[in-house]
């Protein structure tokens, strides 16, 4: 599979190009960059700075696939970007991890992936060997930091019998940087971590490049074989393994907690009660504690 590629300089939100082209009826592959986004927006319409520094990309699938498994094209898309980020910058190979269901993260320096998640069998909740692992409260230092930092969303949606897939990337810290929002998510970005040789469109071109290179593969056999070939890698890189989390929906309800042991070959993420018992989570936000 080889996509076709249209870059703009700017654009309302490339998801939106993306969108028109499905209702044009033009055949799945289709890529569009965007330098920069004026109605940027992620996962649940919310909205999505997109200043010069991001790596603005969409895509058009139409994968003949059983509806049951598009759950996993959000996991699969994560593990493409996981791949693509470690082929430019091989030293964070140990670092950069899918967090499910929609983002990907990077550990703390200094921390692999083994060692920014705890064993199944240690304490996770707050005062029981692992407090790292609370969110901190805003504007309370006393609580411990975060154990990783946000590199990079996607939003997956259906939209007249097609898929539109958004990615975006921090690939460069904005000069602006009150743009940047200060939200729960703290962001990282790629000319941080040693990628930032050479000016930043180039750079935002290698990631969108290294993308499209990456998903190509991995796409096709999951349209024939579905996520199960990609499970074990997902579980290796998740930065949820170990940990214990709250799935909540936006209301904050909570919807099941647990330890998380794996993801499931339909894309549920699977945690075990304190009680032993396994759940299976297919929505809502994964809260660490």
């Amino acid at each position: 599979m080889q996509f076709r590629v249209e870059s703009f300089e700017t654009v309302t939100s490339t998801n939106d190009l993306i969108k028109r082209a499905i209702e044009e009826g033009q055949p799945e592959g289709l890529a569009v960059r965007g330098l920069r986004q004026t109605a940027g927006y992620g996962r649940q319409g919310r909205a999505w700075e997109s200043p010069i520094g991001g790596m603005y990309q969409s895509f058009l699938l139409r994968p003949e696939v059983p509806p049951a498994q598009l759950p996993t094209l959000s996991l699969l898309v994560g593990l493409a970007v996981r791949r693509a980020i470690a082929s430019l910058v091989p030293e964070l190979e140990g670092r950069v991890q899918v967090k499910w269901p929609n983002d990907i993260v990077v550990a703390e320096a200094g921390a692999s992936l083994d060692e920014a998640a705890p064993s199944a069998g240690e304490g996770s909740a707050c005062g029981e060997g692992s407090s790292a692992l609370c969110d901190a409260a805003p504007g309370d230092d006393s609580r411990p930091k975060r154990p990783f930092h946000k590199l990079c969303g996607i939003s997956t949606e259906m939209h007249a019998r097609a898929l539109c897939v958004g990615v975006g990337v921090n690939v460069a810290r904005p000069a602006d940087t009150a743009s940047v929002p200060a939200g729960k998510n703290i962001p990282v970005y790629l000319d941080e971590l040693g990628f930032c040789e050479g000016p930043v469109e180039d750079r935002i071109n290698a990631v969108a490049g290294a993308l499209c290179d990456q998903l190509a593969i991995v796409y096709p056999l999951w349209c024939e074989q579905g996520f199960e070939p990609f499970q074990a890698e997902f579980d290796a890189c998740s930065a949820l393994s170990g940990r214990f989390v709250r799935m909540e929906d936006l209301s904050g309800n909570v919807l099941a907690a647990g330890t998380v042991t794996r993801v499931a070959p339909d894309g549920r993420l699977v945690l075990r009660t304190p009680e032993g018992a396994e759940v299976f989570a297919s929505s809502g936000e994964a809260h660490i504690r």
